[in-house]
């Protein structure tokens, strides 16, 4: 969408007003018919793309890489809503499989801008966020909150089980595009660190999914740990009792790892850790990166043993991660007020691999 309006120099000076969220869907949706097409997307044709729909190029300024990055992600959502993509009807294998190959035929992201490195922009990679939403086990009646949506490609997966979304982004563009993918979605545009005081008294939801920044923070200059914790620590609070929230970070925050372990005992008192498994870093290959992450569930209930917390140190591989999470145990209803008191989990065991139990003489720092 373009619009021409007058500048205040001259009634003859005509200034072109980008509308920037349904540009980068009008290029995404020309990419999409690439992939259905199963044909992969060269640099070459999503310049071209960005070029017809920014008004110019990008050497001019008309659009940067990290814009055609955005509508490349777009892209992937497009072709799961167009090719009315069902998840629940396949095998979760086999669905991992497919997001792989899609993921595959797109360009790798190789240039970043100083908006995405500020704000460690690095979206989840469609596969990891289909594993992301499994773990979540989404049900239609379920409320999800993302608190750091990105481009929506999560929001996407919890979306195809049908449920209610509830987003937030902080980044004004990601933000532009969101509300053009989900029209009529509540989306906030605050620091996800306070996510629980924003949304007091509006919205308690029975999932969350997320992907917080992993060591920044909105005005601190310097590389900040204490941000995924914080993320994490507001979100559980604005949690609804007995739901789950489904977290990726940095593999470095693990309770193996004693910097952060009094950090997991003392959530586990309101919220039980059900799981917490690295992520072998190729799965952001794509992202341009190869950093390891780990995903962490945690459902909030208290647990049993504050101190006894399963932890895998070792990164898996997404169709090892798929195994462990088809183990996970069933939610909680969570729409029990008296869920506090009355449920008792079971937590997924990690066959082959460790449940650490956080006294000093059985942790090893990562």
């Amino acid at each position: 969408m373009v619009q021409q309006l007058f500048t205040q120099g001259s009634l003859f000076d005509l200034q072109t007003v980008i509308d920037y969220g349904q540009s980068v869907i009008n290029v995404a949706q020309g990419l999409a018919k690439v992939l259905i097409d199963n044909r992969p997307l060269s640099t070459k044709t999503v310049s071209s793309q960005m070029n017809r729909y920014f008004l110019g190029t990008a050497a001019s300024g008309a659009w940067q890489w990290k814009d055609a990055y955005e509508a490349v992600e777009v892209a992937q959502i497009l072709y799961l809503r167009q090719k009315g993509y069902k998840p629940l009807l396949e095998s979760p294998l086999t669905v991992l499989l497919e997001l792989e190959k899609l993921v595959a035929l797109c360009p790798t992201q190789t240039r970043r801008s100083e908006e995405s490195v500020q704000l460690q922009q690095f979206s989840t990679p469609l596969p990891l966020a289909y594993l992301v939403a499994k773990a979540g086990f989404i049900q239609a009646t379920d409320l999800i909150l993302e608190p750091s949506a990105g481009t929506g490609l999560l929001a996407q997966l919890a979306k195809l089980h049908g449920a209610s979304l509830v987003l937030n982004e902080l980044a004004p563009d990601r933000s532009k595009i969101l509300r053009r993918l989900f029209p009529g979605t509540l989306l906030f545009s605050v620091n996800a660190e306070q996510i629980n005081d924003y949304l007091a008294g509006k919205t308690q939801p029975s999932v969350v999914l997320m992907n917080p920044p992993f060591s920044t923070s909105p005005k601190i200059n310097s590389r900040n740990p204490d941000a995924t914790p914080r993320h994490i620590n507001s979100a559980l609070q604005r949690l609804a009792d007995g739901g789950r929230l489904v977290t990726i970070s940095g593999n470095w925050f693990s309770p193996n790892n004693p910097t952060w372990r009094e950090t997991f005992v003392r959530w586990q008192s309101e919220a039980r850790v059900l799981m917490s498994v690295g992520v072998n870093g190729k799965v952001y290959s794509k992202h341009g990166t190869q950093i390891d992450t780990r995903i962490t569930v945690i459902d909030k209930v208290p647990a049993d043993n504050h101190r006894q917390i399963p932890c895998i140190s070792e990164t898996l591989d997404l169709p090892e991660l798929l195994a462990l999470i088809e183990q996970l145990p069933q939610r909680f209803s969570w729409e029990r007020s008296d869920i506090k008191a009355a449920a008792k989990a079971k937590v997924v065991q990690l066959p082959k691999r460790s449940v650490v139990s956080c006294s000093t003489s059985s942790l090893h720092k990562m």
